[in-house]
């Protein structure tokens, strides 16, 4: 005869088996005792059909006060309808079969909330549900799975990101490009990970992150740092991180002792205006800092700094000058 403990263990993994959380392991311990007897087979039958009864289908919000008063008559009277005096246990066993089977099956109707964004011409920014922050570059996507109830997230990425994540994070957070993950350890940290691209860099601006593949270590990366994953090799690098990796979201640049062609190729690009050079004044060097400015207020210390001219026209901008050897 078995024990309550065995009666509940037995009730637990019925459970598990009907609502589809059930271990291979624990399955195959199922079916062992469902092949001792038939009468244990019947057991397993018959919980099978009252759940089934109970119309507990997916596409429904789950009432377990509910699925307990329709269960409930069909595990206390027979066909005929013939009250049965179960055993004090047995009932306590039977209304915790029906409360694991209530658990179990909200944390499988529970699967959280998706969101998919996608920026083609401008740099947009969402914000999810625990604050966390994604700038989306031009032609970039990210699908998001947030699961509060799991503490899980997952952005899947295509493109260049700029992710900051509050330190008070609900969930834990991944960035998955193909087989590439990224794991923050509360931080801001970019992605740029086009798919014409040969490899993925990511910087950590803030914090730190763990770049790794399912079969490969990986590398940890504090602030300052860039990482590299070849997406040929596999293999991973890092060296120091450049200064202007977030322009395109913050419009905010640093530069150092830095070439004006550099300069100006990087302005051309997060402004979305074509800037021409003319005159041998690609090596002038400049250092100075801009915060969040306008294009023509940048141009405009720039020029005056250099001894520059500027010309608008419908095609563009041009700056033109002496050389500053």
């Amino acid at each position: 005869m078995r024990s309550e403990q065995e009666d509940f263990y037995i009730d637990s993994l019925i459970a598990k088996y009907i609502v589809g959380e059930i271990s291979p392991q624990e399955e195959q311990e199922l079916m062992d005792w469902c092949a001792l007897s038939d009468q244990n087979q019947k057991v397993l039958d018959d919980e099978l059909l009252i759940f089934q009864k109970a119309n507990l289908g997916s596409d429904q919000s789950f009432d377990a006060d509910l699925a307990w008063k329709k269960i409930q008559p069909k595990i206390r009277k027979t066909k005929t309808g013939k009250i049965i005096a179960f055993p004090v246990w047995k009932v306590a066993a039977g209304f915790l079969l029906i409360s694991a089977m209530a658990f179990l099956f909200y944390q499988q109707l529970y699967q959280g909330e998706k969101f998919e964004y996608l920026s083609q011409n401008e740099v947009e920014t969402k914000i999810l549900p625990d604050q966390t922050s994604i700038s989306l570059n031009r032609s970039s996507e990210v699908q998001v799975e947030y699961n509060e109830k799991k503490k899980t997230g997952l952005i899947k990425l295509s493109g260049e990101s700029l992710i900051a994540i509050p330190e008070d994070k609900k969930v834990n957070w991944q960035v998955q490009v193909d087989q590439l993950l990224i794991e923050d350890i509360g931080t801001v940290f970019n992605v740029k990970a086009y798919p014409e691209n040969p490899i993925v860099e990511v910087t950590v601006i803030e914090g730190e992150v763990r770049m790794f593949l399912n079969s490969q270590k990986g590398i940890n990366l504090l602030a300052g740092e860039m990482g590299t994953y070849h997406k040929s090799t596999g293999e991973f690098s890092k060296t120091n991180a450049e200064s202007n990796v977030a322009a395109y979201s913050s419009r905010s640049f640093s530069y150092l002792n830095e070439n004006l062609s550099s300069i100006i190729n990087q302005l051309s690009e997060v402004y979305q205006t074509p800037i021409e050079l003319e005159g041998a004044i690609g090596d002038c060097r400049l250092t100075v800092d801009f915060e969040n400015e306008e294009l023509d207020v940048i141009l405009g210390i720039i020029t005056e700094t250099l001894n520059l001219e500027i010309k608008n026209s419908g095609n563009g901008i041009t700056l033109s000058g002496e050389s500053c050897n």
